[in-house]
């Protein structure tokens, strides 16, 4: 069965898919209008930028365990649409941000936007593991696969179109305009949620149990470590994105350094990269279902490894761009896999703590890599060589061979693990 012929999911898809787009149109006008408005010609701009990325990061991760508990005893639909009523009231908000610039101080403007900031990010922490759940209940199981593909095909869309749009809109109107679309995709996606009346009979809350918020809390780590898919999928994930980190720390670099390209290349490798994502995530969709999605998981981890490699030792950025493209093709797969091995392992009443235990865990590994990543970089010099083997290395190409090897051991430990579908959660 044609999965987009289900008006329900096409509604929640439709309506997500606007509002990642407005993510990524409210992410670019905001790190360009602090490197270029706020803190222009100010040496701690870089530093500002990155602190805000790592209080995002950081307030993620420490709601997010807690927003799993609530998720998972809460109606779910109610929550995700109280959530998009808030991010739609934070990003009207935002529209009136930029008229106080030249007139407050700056710490106040910078202060505002940090609150607003912290409070999307948190009522998108408790969004996303609800929107999770009500899919899986609109969408049957033989379906779910079909689904991430979807999601994942609109994701890589939002990550081609997003940046672009917010670009263009912050040059030629200014910030309130692309500000004030990112509050309007939240209203989209309210509207899509509310409009599907299957969902509300799907997601009923649960009788209230009584157990304390710290078993509840704890509850989906002891799910984790019993139930071999996840504990597989998890290890496997924190390993991956200890070497995946670095691509988008240092590409920036790679493409000056290594490819000896002007700065339009980088561009152009990005949408290169979101085109093999789009495709990746297509096919996974495709053949996911006859091949299996574990063995379409291990897979593409191996390849994408192997092809990151490849990548690494490249010096002209015309093979880049095709083999960027072949390493966002795996990524697609390796994402629109996650989704329905994630769903075939966890009971449904665990659903939104397992995805909150998930997402702070692989978000804190990003961020070591990212850090680690900078950090060995700095300390060899810009055309140094450094001998391994017996094989030469610059900076760059050193810290993604050994990114390269953890996506492939990563894949390798999924393909070998123990795993099953078995959901034996101790109680």
């Amino acid at each position: 069965m044609n999965l987009f012929r289900e008006r329900a999911y096409r509604r929640l898809w439709a309506g997500q898919a606007v509002a990642q787009v407005g993510d990524y149109v409210f992410s670019t006008t905001l790190m360009r209008g602090m490197a270029t408005t706020l803190l222009r010609d100010r040496p701690y701009a870089p530093a500002a930028s990155s602190a805000a990325l790592v209080i995002s990061a950081a307030v993620s991760v420490l709601v997010a365990p807690i927003a799993g508990v609530f998720v998972d005893r809460w109606d779910k639909v109610r929550v995700a649409l109280t959530a998009d009523l808030l991010r739609f009231g934070v990003g009207v908000v935002f529209v009136g941000l930029p008229f106080l610039v030249g007139v407050a101080p700056l710490w106040c403007v910078l202060g505002i936007a940090g609150v607003l900031a912290t409070a999307q990010v948190v009522a998108s922490v408790f969004f996303d593991p609800a929107r999770f759940v009500i899919v899986a209940d609109v969408v049957a199981a033989d379906q779910r696969g079909q689904a991430a593909s979807m999601t994942q095909a609109s994701t890589a869309v939002a990550v081609i179109l997003g940046p672009s749009l917010g670009a263009i809109v912050f040059v030629q109107v200014g910030p309130a305009l692309s500000f004030a679309i990112n509050a309007v995709t939240f209203l989209v996606s309210y509207a899509a949620i509310r409009s599907v009346p299957k969902v509300a009979t799907a997601t009923e809350v649960s009788p209230p149990r009584a157990r304390s918020f710290g078993r509840e809390l704890v509850e989906p780590l002891r799910a984790i470590a019993s139930v071999p898919m996840l504990r597989m999928l998890l290890v496997t994930g924190v390993v991956v994105m200890l070497g995946a980190g670095a691509l988008n720390s240092l590409d920036v670099y790679f493409v000056a350094e290594n490819l000896r390209a002007g700065p339009q290349w980088y561009g152009l490798i990005s949408g290169a990269f979101g085109g093999g994502l789009l495709a990746g995530a297509v096919v996974a969709g495709l053949v996911g279902g006859r091949i299996g999605y574990r063995r379409l998981f291990a897979g593409s981890l191996i390849v994408g490894g192997l092809v990151y490699l490849v990548y690494s030792r490249l010096s002209a950025p015309e093979p880049a761009l095709v083999a960027i493209a072949a390493y966002g093709f795996a990524a697609g797969c390796v994402e629109s896999s996650l989704t329905p091995l994630v769903l075939g392992a966890a009971r449904r009443e665990l659903l939104a703590r397992v995805l909150s235990a998930f997402g702070p865990a692989f978000r804190l590994a990003s961020i070591v890599s990212i850090g680690g990543a900078a950090w060995l970089v700095s300390l060899v010099r810009p055309g140094q060589t450094i001998s391994v083997a017996g094989i030469g290395f610059n900076r760059i190409e050193l810290v993604f061979t050994a990114a390269a090897a953890l996506l492939v051991a990563g894949g390798s430990y999924a393909a070998m693990a123990r795993s099953d579908d078995r959901v034996v959660v101790p109680r």
